[in-house]
C-alpha cells in the first residue's frame, strides 16, 4: 500500500477533517464504535488476458491471511468511518488441459463521511461518501499439460482510488439492531459495488454482529481484465464508547 499516493492522503485528510468537525467541538460530544470482524468470503476471479484470449472462472478458494476492522465516530449530524480489509489467497489446481497456479493479495480501505440526520446516533437512515482505495495483485500462471506448449500468464497488479457513495438503514428493536447497507464506487476501477445485511445484539457497550456481505470489483490494467467477487457471512464484535 502506497501511502505516498497524493489522492489517498488528500481524501483521508478531508474525510477526517469533516468527521472531527461534526457536532460540538469537544471530544466527549462524539460516540465511537470499534469493530473487529471476520468476513468468511467465497472469493472468485473471472479473468481475461486480452493478448492471450484466456478465460478462467472460480480460481481461488484457499485463504492464507486476513485482517479486517471498522472504526466509526459519530456526532449529532456528521461522522466519519474507516473500514479496512486485507486478504491473501492462493491455490494450485489441475484441469484436463493445464495446471493453474493462482495468487491474490487484496487490500480494500473505505474512508468516508457519514450524514446521519436521525435523532439517535448510529440508527435510522444514513448516507455516506468518501473514497475507496484498492491495492490488488492477481497473478495466474497456466502450465499446459501438452508437451511443447508455452506457459500463459495473466497479471492484474495495481492500486486504485475511487469515489465512494452509499447509504444504510439501521432499525432498533429493543436489544437488537438490524442494518442494511449498499454502496458503489468508480473512477480508477471499472466500477465496484457491495450490499450487506447485518443483525447486532446490543448489550451495554458491546455489540455481537452477524450478517452477510457481497462485493464485486471490476479491474483493468496492462491489457488484462479481472472481476473479483467476494461474498459470504460476516461475524463481528463491536464496542461503543
Amino acid at each position: 500500500m502506497d501511502f505516498r499516493n497524493p489522492r489517498l492522503i488528500a481524501a483521508s485528510a478531508g474525510a477526517f477533517a469533516l468527521a472531527f468537525a461534526a457536532g460540538a467541538a469537544r471530544a466527549d460530544d462524539f460516540d465511537w464504535l470499534a469493530v473487529g470482524y471476520l468476513w468468511a468470503a467465497d472469493i472468485s476471479v473471472d479473468s481475461r488476458d486480452v493478448s492471450a484470449s484466456i478465460d478462467f472462472d472460480d480460481l481461488l478458494d484457499k485463504l492464507e491471511m486476513a485482517a479486517q476492522a471498522h472504526v466509526e465516530v459519530q456526532g449529532d449530524l456528521l461522522g466519519g468511518f474507516l473500514d479496512f480489509t486485507f486478504m491473501a489467497l492462493g491455490d494450485n489446481t489441475s484441469r484436463p488441459l493445464a495446471d493453474l497456479n493462482t495468487d491474490l493479495d487484496i487490500t480494500i480501505m473505505d474512508l468516508g463521511v457519514v450524514y446521519s440526520p436521525g435523532a439517535e446516533r448510529l440508527t435510522g437512515f444514513e448516507a455516506f461518501g468518501g473514497m475507496r482505495y484498492l491495492d490488488t495483485d492477481f497473478h495466474l500462471v497456466v502450465h499446459p499439460t501438452t508437451p511443447g506448449l508455452p506457459d500463459a500468464e495473466t497479471r492484474v497488479n495495481n492500486t486504485y482510488t475511487d469515489l465512494l457513495i452509499g447509504a444504510r438503514y439501521t432499525a432498533p428493536f429493543a436489544d437488537w439492531r438490524m442494518t442494511v447497507t449498499g454502496d458503489v464506487s468508480g473512477i480508477d476501477t471499472e466500477g465496484t459495488w457491495s450490499l450487506g445485511a447485518f443483525g447486532a445484539y446490543v448489550r451495554g457497550p458491546h455489540r455481537f454482529i452477524v450478517g452477510y456481505r457481497h462485493m464485486e470489483i471490476d479491474l483493468k490494467t496492462n491489457g488484462s481484465k479481472a472481476t473479483e467477487t467476494l461474498s459470504g457471512p460476516v461475524v463481528a464484535y463491536g464496542y461503543r464508547f
